[in-house]
């Protein structure tokens, strides 16, 4: 029960921390009467525990509290198109229930923690159209269910991490329009399930791997408007 009712008390504070009074539809939120798994958007277990918060595209402005890490159950957060202008807090990390955040489409800055390196039941991991800066953590290899990543439109820098050639159920990689720089990393072609490979418009220099020829799924390859040198490998 005080799980539960601090669980409550995070929501009511994440609620005032995004400008809920001004939210497109916010039934049943800070109403002292009605349990907050009834409050618009969110969804519990069965036993009570919030396990989904579904607030998209309803004008959240303002930041996520890094309160959120309290929410012990959590599987999915889907913040998206919305008006968030807050880092994303690294109590993220503490969430080890999650599959799925989607925080695309916001105005998020600052980097991209290396705690959701701990989350090893995440599936999708979408970030993109976004102010994110920084370089992507090398911790992004540790997520070993992920299938979806991406994190195009935004601002970061450094290298694509050799680490992602771990991530063996990845079928889309997006990081396209972004500053990375360094070379596509050769680890790239261990990736047996990857479909669609987006890279261009960044600085990547160096050749083309002909490890990318390992990729016998791969239906889509974009790698224009970078530095590339070399050849086209045969591969």
């Amino acid at each position: 029960m005080k799980e539960r009712e601090e669980e409550r008390g995070v929501l009511m504070h994440f609620f005032t921390a995004t400008g809920g009074e001004k939210w497109r539809i916010k039934g049943g939120w800070m109403d002292e009467t009605v349990p907050h798994c009834n409050w618009y958007g969110i969804g519990c277990t069965d036993d009570g525990y919030v396990a989904w918060i579904f607030l998209f595209d309803r004008k959240l402005t303002g930041s996520i509290l890094s309160e959120v890490g309290l929410l012990s159950h959590l599987t999915n957060l889907q913040l998206y198109n919305n008006h968030l202008t807050s880092s994303i807090p690294s109590e993220v990390g503490l969430l080890s229930d999650l599959s799925l955040i989607q925080l695309y489409n916001n105005q998020l800055t600052g980097s991209i923690p290396s705690e959701l390196g701990l989350l090893s039941d995440l599936i999708y991991l979408q970030l993109y159209n976004n102010y994110l800066t920084g370089s992507i953590p090398s911790e992004v290899g540790l997520l070993s269910g992920l299938s979806h990543l991406h994190l195009y439109n935004n601002h970061l820098t450094g290298s694509i991490p050799s680490e992602v050639g771990l991530l063996s159920y990845l079928t889309y990689l997006f990081l396209y329009n972004n500053q990375l720089t360094g070379s596509i990393p050769s680890e790239v072609g261990l990736l047996s399930d990857l479909t669609y490979l987006f890279l261009y418009n960044n600085q990547l220099t160096g050749s083309i791997p002909s490890e990318v020829g390992l990729l016998s799924g791969l239906r889509w390859l974009e790698l224009y408007n970078n530095h590339l040198t070399g050849s086209i490998p045969s591969e």
